[in-house]
């Protein structure tokens, strides 16, 4: 996208520095599980099965990932964001991209087809081993093709995302991000729906139908016309000068004052019966610090996972919460403010019915001026 002739005037070891290795189609994942009847037969193997995962559990599951770059996207303005994506399996182009969403125990495999120019795909907050983390300069970067392999441990049932680990400012802003949900494991439907957590209680139970991700986005359209690699050979290209002019929930932008509500293929704004559990996963996948305001809402969201992982009592320190109890943390206790791709898992639970506004505020990150708001609205009946 823009500047199609790219050179690159580099000492050998600023190349290096700059590029890691590169890979083509065809590169073999260590430990590639290439059927369902073989991963049944490892999957209780000791180099699968580490601690905290029971036996006999999780399925093998494929996702495909290709990136697209001829992305499009009607602004408030009239005017037409450009943007980059990764395809799914199922021939979809989304912005954000399609969410991946495992249950705990699962066994993930992820290929990527990155078309002519270098991506990854890093899973944000999980930590597999360092070929399947995608950060390109602690392994490489695919050109070509290359399947991602990673189990979903129970104990880490929460909210993250992946995004391309190649010029990583750049190019998630362009839209190579998408959610990524763990689920608890659970082999059968509950009738009070899922736990949002691996150790939940039965009363955090939630419904599919009242739960929403809110991907928080905001788009400055001339970084939208920068090269795949702008910035790579030392040059200014304006990265470090973010001035967003749009912002969102994922594709839906704000016109005017009204909530944004979303549609079917991307719900935003929530409306669930007296007594039933909302649950809001939201991703910040932008570069200026938000601020989220409930207002008479707040009284009843409570904050129960940071980051993918479930709030306790006290320090967690194998990450498997043994010992620990969870904590549901008051929304008005929280700082109600959030960072670049910090994520929040919040429950909602009002006692009376009505429709609050919500207000998502994003404020420069050096002046804290407001620089662009977002509106949508909780309603219970």
């Amino acid at each position: 996208m823009g500047g199609t002739n790219f050179a690159c005037d580099l000492t050998e070891a600023q190349f290096k520095l700059a590029f890691p290795e590169q890979v083509g189609g065809g590169r073999q994942t260590f430990g590639l599980v290439t059927s369902e009847a073989d991963w049944l037969a490892k999957r209780d193997h000791p180099d699968y099965l580490v601690p905290g995962i029971p036996p006999g559990i999780g399925r093998l599951r494929k996702f495909t990932r290709k990136v697209f770059t001829s992305g499009k996207i009607k602004l408030p303005d009239g005017g037409e964001l450009r943007h980059w994506g990764f395809e799914d399996e199922n021939g979809r182009k989304e912005f954000p991209s399609t969410p991946v969403r495992v249950m705990g125990g699962d066994l993930v495999q992820a290929t990527l087809k990155a078309s002519k120019n270098r991506h990854t795909i890093h899973w944000h907050g999980i930590e597999p081993d360092m070929d399947n983390d995608g950060v390109g300069h602690t392994s490489f970067e695919v050109k070509g093709n290359y399947t991602y392999q990673w189990r979903a441990h129970p104990a880490n049932a929460g909210t993250y995302f992946y995004h391309c680990h190649v010029n990583t400012v750049l190019h998630v802003q362009m839209g190579l991000f998408g959610a990524l949900i763990i689920d608890p494991y659970e082999p059968e439907a509950h009738p009070l729906g899922r736990k949002p957590l691996h150790d939940a209680p039965d009363e955090w139970r939630y419904k599919p139908q009242y739960e929403r991700i809110w991907p928080l986005y905001a788009a400055d359209p001339s970084w939208h016309k920068l090269h795949h690699l702008a910035g790579f050979c030392g040059e200014d290209a304006g990265l470090h000068d973010f001035n967003p002019t749009a912002f969102s929930f994922g594709r839906h932008f704000q016109k005017g004052s009204a909530p944004i509500m979303g549609d079917a293929r991307q719900p935003v704004a929530v409306s669930a019966p007296l007594g039933e559990n909302i649950l809001i996963r939201i991703i910040h996948a932008t570069y200026f610090p938000v601020e989220i305001d409930f207002g008479e809402l707040g009284q009843y969201v409570s904050v129960i996972e940071a980051d993918g992982r479930g709030l306790r009592d006290g320090i967690d320190l194998d990450g498997l919460g043994a010992g620990r109890s969870l904590v549901a943390l008051p929304w008005n206790e929280h700082t109600r403010r959030m960072s670049s791709a910090e994520r929040l898992g919040l429950l909602i639970r009002p006692p009376v019915r009505g429709t609050w506004p919500v207000e998502i505020k994003y404020r420069h990150w050096i002046t804290q001026e407001v620089v662009g708001v977002t509106r949508t609205q909780v309603t219970v009946s």
